[in-house]
């Protein structure tokens, strides 16, 4: 068997009609009735049951298919893990930023700056087998993760508009929103379990009224007297809108633990334990200042 043929195999059984899978293909429709023909000879079974123009998997087409589907997706996403293989060797760092993106990406222009050689491939969620490094946050009696670190905790604030009564206020249990509609990022999912805990603890289930899926946008609803929102600064940045409010929260205890998890996959170690090592040092200094 080729693998052009099982290419052509697999566009047939999507189409089960050779005119439109050749045209896919943008081969003569002979050609393609030729492929098949061969694929089942070296098989010694049909794959299709033939009706006029048209074809429709039989049983043992329907099985090759369903066999050589994950087949072909991991063949066709080799290219990709050959590359990504190379750039690790080429001192590159892959990062997932699951939790205080906001501040550890200042954290990594500032390596970058001090290390003009280094790459990051950086991204928001978390794949072991392609990250090398992952910040991620957790609540505070949730297991570790294997090979984690602790790195800092990260409080949560009360987000509110300028013109609410709460956002006069110097702490406010989070009870005292019980009756505002909320406003979550749906992007960061351990944040908004946090929340919901948090709210469990407070003694009431929030009223969820609108996710975003980016920190700017629940900026402008807040803002706009929309719902309030338990905003992670470090995740979500120090807002700049006008109209918004920076709550601290006195009752329950907002904050999640932020971890760095390396995984026993990782590139390059030299690389890996300098900028683990960093930042480390920069997560102690900004637990300091807090």
């Amino acid at each position: 068997m080729e693998l052009l043929q099982l290419r052509y195999f697999l566009t047939a059984a999507r189409y089960q009609h050779m005119t439109k899978a050749a045209e896919a293909l943008r081969i003569a429709q002979p050609a393609l009735s030729q492929s098949i023909k061969r694929l089942e000879q070296e098989l010694g079974v049909s794959l299709f049951d033939r009706e006029r123009r048209a074809v429709r998997l039989n049983d043992a087409g329907r099985f090759l298919l369903k066999t050589l589907l994950p087949i072909m997706e991991a063949l066709d996403a080799l290219p990709d893990a050959v590359r990504e293989q190379a750039a690790r060797a080429q001192g590159t760092i892959r990062l997932s930023l699951a939790a205080a993106s906001c501040l550890a990406a200042g954290w990594v222009a500032e390596y970058k700056r001090l290390h003009p050689e280094a790459r990051f491939l950086i991204r928001t969620d978390f794949h072991e087998e392609q990250t090398d490094l992952c910040i991620c946050g957790a609540l505070p009696d949730a297991p570790a993760e294997k090979g984690s670190r602790l790195l800092l905790k990260e409080e949560f604030f009360l987000a509110v508009s300028s013109g609410s009564p709460l956002a006069a206020m110097q702490g406010a249990r989070l009870s005292d929103a019980k009756d505002q509609d909320f406003i979550t990022l749906c992007t960061d999912k351990s944040a908004w379990q946090a929340g919901m805990r948090f709210c469990r603890e407070a003694g009431f289930t929030p009223r969820i009224v609108c996710e975003c899926s980016d920190p700017e946008s629940a900026q402008r609803l807040i803002g706009a007297g929309l719902g309030a929102a338990l905003w992670p600064v470090y995740s979500w940045g120090v807002p700049r809108h006008p109209d918004l409010a920076l709550v601290p929260v006195s009752f329950p205890d907002c904050r999640r633990d932020i971890f760095l998890v390396r995984p026993p996959s990782g590139g390059d170690a030299a690389l890996l334990g300098d900028f683990c090592r960093f930042l480390q040092n920069k997560s102690k200094g900004t637990a300091a200042d807090s």
